[in-house]
């Protein structure tokens, strides 16, 4: 059995979808959502293995909610109206993409290799598919702090701190904590240009003012990390040009 998640902003366009699948009894729909900011929640949720999504949506892109999911995340393919954006899909490591309305025999042809995906490959794609997304820059991340979600931009984190288990995300306006290894971040952030200057901290590179003894990384906002040997011969590269 198979769970679903569907997202997309048009209601018919939802119940569309979940009437084709229904020739398919071992994929079971769990949620249907109207944008991406549910498509996040529904994922954290019922950890689905299929999310068939649109990509325009209000408030959230099918690629922006893409980029947010958390490894392992679920296969991943796109229904949309606009061919496009195809090439952008693939490039996102989407499994497949389809186009409005649904042609039931290319469906098909989807559902046979969502099967095959899951039952052949999943045991060395879970991490690869979360490698695979790291080549592309990320330019939000999603956090849940008392039952509310936070989406933060990339380009507003400073720095972020390893706590135990946790990070403490540092932006330009708040701090944030969230279940995450920095190791984890460090992958995934790399693209945008953080940098692993110290065991416990990972520094967006466009926040460094300059270096001092101890060494110490002083940022454009005033705070203070410390930096390690490694940290300091990459940052020290990185200030001469």
């Amino acid at each position: 059995m198979f769970k679903v998640v569907i997202a997309d902003d048009e209601p018919l366009a939802r119940e569309g979808l979940a009437l084709n699948l229904q020739p398919y009894p071992d994929f079971q729909i769990v949620a249907s959502c109207a944008d991406g900011y549910q498509a996040l929640d529904a994922v954290e949720q019922h950890r689905p293995d299929i999310l068939f999504m649109d990509i325009r949506m209000p408030g959230l892109s099918g690629f922006d909610a893409l980029a947010m999911l958390d490894a392992p995340r679920p296969a991943v393919v796109f229904v949309t109206a606009f061919d496009r954006y195809a090439v952008q899909a693939f490039e996102a490591h989407a499994l497949d993409y389809l186009l409005k309305p649904l042609d039931p025999a290319r469906l098909d042809k989807t559902i046979r290799r969502l099967r095959d995906h899951w039952t052949t490959h999943k045991k060395n794609t879970d991490h690869l598919l979360y490698t695979l997304a790291q080549e592309q820059p990320v330019h939000m991340l999603a956090v849940r702090e008392d039952g509310v979600r936070h989406i933060i931009r990339v380009e507003e984190i400073t720095h972020i701190s390893a706590r135990g288990d946790y990070v403490r995300i540092h932006t330009t306006r708040r701090d944030y904590s969230k279940k995450e290894r920095l190791a984890r971040l460090q992958e995934k952030l790399a693209a945008a240009g953080f940098i692993r200057i110290h065991r416990s901290h990972l520094l967006n590179r466009r926040f460094l003012e300059h270096l001092e003894e101890g060494p110490i990384a002083v940022l454009e906002t005033g705070q203070r990390l410390p930096v390690s040997r490694n940290g300091y011969k990459v940052l020290n590269r990185l200030l001469k040009g």
